[in-house]
């Protein structure tokens, strides 16, 4: 497992809340968020952000951005792929559906959480039932997915 990938905040602020940051260690050797994004999540002071900052400066590491670039998405997903593009690295974690889509456009992998807890299943990391608690877990703390999406993911679960 020498995967490593830039992060936004959305995938590390779900997967805090529900207690399972582990699952991104499970796919990644490190995590590199850039800080524009740290200062996005900690603007506000919650329970995940405890968990976030136990990780930080170990498995998740903050950078700062040479060559910030300016992309039609958000900030935190823009600092995010500047980073990829300027360190080369191949994985951009984020729930942001446009943003993924523009990372693609730029021949970097893109993954949300729905995908951290499935390659997990994948790599028998986590049961198929546990799966399906977390998800229900995900979409009780404010994880919106549509009934289509969830439908597919359930079917994913089962498949993997």
């Amino acid at each position: 497992m020498e995967r490593e990938a830039v992060t936004n905040s959305s995938c590390l602020i779900y997967l805090a809340k529900i207690n399972r940051i582990d699952l991104l260690k499970n796919i990644f050797k490190i995590i590199f968020i850039p800080k524009q994004v740290t200062e996005e999540i900690f603007e506000k002071n919650n329970l995940e952000n405890n968990i976030i900052k136990k990780e930080l400066n170990n498995f998740i590491k903050e950078v700062q951005i040479k060559d910030l670039k300016t992309f039609p998405i958000d900030k935190g997903e823009n600092s995010a792929i500047s980073y990829c593009l300027e360190k080369n690295i191949k994985m951009f974690l984020s729930d942001d559906k446009k943003a993924r889509n523009f990372a693609q456009t730029l021949g970097i992998e893109a993954m949300g959480t729905l995908g951290i807890l499935l390659n997990n299943v994948r790599d028998k990391k986590l049961e198929k039932e546990e799966c399906k608690i977390l998800l229900k877990n995900l979409i009780e703390r404010g994880l919106y997915i549509s009934l289509e999406v969830y439908s597919e993911i359930l079917k994913l679960i089962e498949d993997a």
